[in-house]
């Protein structure tokens, strides 16, 4: 009989529709496939370069925010649903060519959008990471350290365990409420968690901070192997 020892509860959500900008934090959200419906579904490109944008070389895109306008919104063809809050406030939806020509201008070159290939195939899209880990991280960097900033999709608090529990987990398999989980890898190179996500500036403490704790890697990556949805409140229980 399977034996599972609840540690903590489910803190909160976060997802990212287009990867880059910044996302949004309901209270529940569908699992679709190895994670959550909807994130990281959508990239930006420099047209001319052919390159991937990201947060870390366009620190201005954290200043644009999508979300869902159902945030238990799941399927294939997900674009209609999706709105784009640009730097002064307005919201347009995501095929409105006008965020995407206001963010072209701003950088001074042309960006397009494109589906993200690999959203459906990524075997591990599920960022955690822990309270535990977060206080320690703030107690390196003497200052508060929103878990916002470190994208990750769940945010789990234990209150039994300590900075880095999560690491432990690894080939480990856990319920999030009625979501089976395994846990994969650990999350290396979390560079965002240099920048602010509401004023895009560069925090090289953070990063100090991160590089003292534990060589940058923050959380881990896991994948929904069974269940239907993940909501803030939901019970954490490792499986012996």
């Amino acid at each position: 009989m399977e034996l599972a020892e609840v540690v903590g509860h489910l803190a909160g959500l976060r997802r990212f529709p287009v990867r880059g900008l910044g996302g949004e934090a309901p209270d529940e959200m569908h699992v679709q496939g190895a994670g959550l419906a909807g994130d990281r579904v959508f990239d930006l490109y420099d047209e001319a370069a052919g390159a991937l944008l990201s947060a870390r070389a366009c620190p201005l895109l954290l200043r644009y925010r999508a979300r869902y306008l159902d945030p238990l919104v799941r399927g294939d063809d997900l674009k209609p649903w999706i709105l784009v809050r640009k730097p002064d406030g307005d919201e347009v939806a995501l095929s409105d060519s006008a965020w995407l020509d206001d963010l072209s201008k701003r950088l001074g070159r042309a960006v397009r959008l494109r589906p993200r290939p690999e959203a459906a195939t990524d075997d591990a899209p599920l960022h955690l990471i822990s309270a535990p880990t977060l206080r320690f991280l703030e107690q390196q960097y003497r200052g508060p350290l929103e878990s916002q900033r470190l994208r990750a999709n769940a945010y789990l608090e234990l209150p039994e365990s300590r900075a880095f529990e999560e690491d432990r987990w690894i080939g480990r398999q856990l319920w999030i409420g009625d979501v089976l989980v395994e846990i994969v890898r650990p999350c290396e190179g979390c560079v965002v968690a240099t920048l602010d996500a509401e004023t895009p500036e560069r925090s090289p403490g953070i990063l100090a901070a991160i590089a003292r704790g534990r060589g940058g890697r923050l959380g881990v990556h896991a994948r929904a192997l069974t269940g239907n949805r993940l909501r803030v409140g939901d019970p954490v229980a490792i499986i012996d």
